[in-house]
């Protein structure tokens, strides 16, 4: 009589595939938050490209027209000396306030809002470049507001 080997069973036992599981699931749980911010400052690093020309516009006004903070803020923030009015580029509507209107510091503010739903970035939450009037020239700041607070995690400088 010849003896058949027993074939040893192969696989995973039950265990190990669910300390595999639990492993990606930890491994998920730090990922997912940081891709989040990713794509955010991704999709907001298109609204200071598109902003520039109103920022441009600002600062050509502030050369030509303005010899202090009062007059910057005074002859920069109408609709004329070459600033634009409020438009929208790429759902990205462009504006140019006084920096008190935007709560921020600084004199006048090249404000950036999502005009509709654009990716992972809602409605309404602004990309802020603000300008303080010097004498060597304007100084910008800028910051990001999404529902009214201040966001650090993923704005773009």
């Amino acid at each position: 009589m010849k003896h058949r080997k027993q074939k040893k069973q192969q696989g995973f036992t039950l265990i190990e595939l669910m300390i595999v599981v639990a492993i990606i699931g930890i491994l998920s749980a730090f990922a997912v938050p940081a891709y989040q911010n990713y794509t955010k400052k991704a999709t907001l690093s298109e609204f200071p490209k598109a902003a520039a020309a109103a920022k441009l516009a600002v600062e050509l006004c502030a050369h030509e027209n303005a010899s202090n903070e009062t007059t910057f803020i005074s002859e920069c923030v109408k609709k004329e000396n070459g600033i634009p009015a409020k438009f929208v580029l790429n759902n990205i509507e462009i504006s140019v306030v006084k920096a008190t209107d935007a709560s921020v510091s600084g004199a006048i503010a090249v404000i950036a809002a999502a005009d509709q739903v654009k990716g992972p970035i809602a409605k309404g939450e602004q990309y802020i470049m603000a300008a303080s009037y010097k004498t060597q020239g304007l100084e910008w700041g800028a910051s990001c507001k999404a529902g009214g607070k201040a966001q650090t995690d993923y704005c773009p400088n």
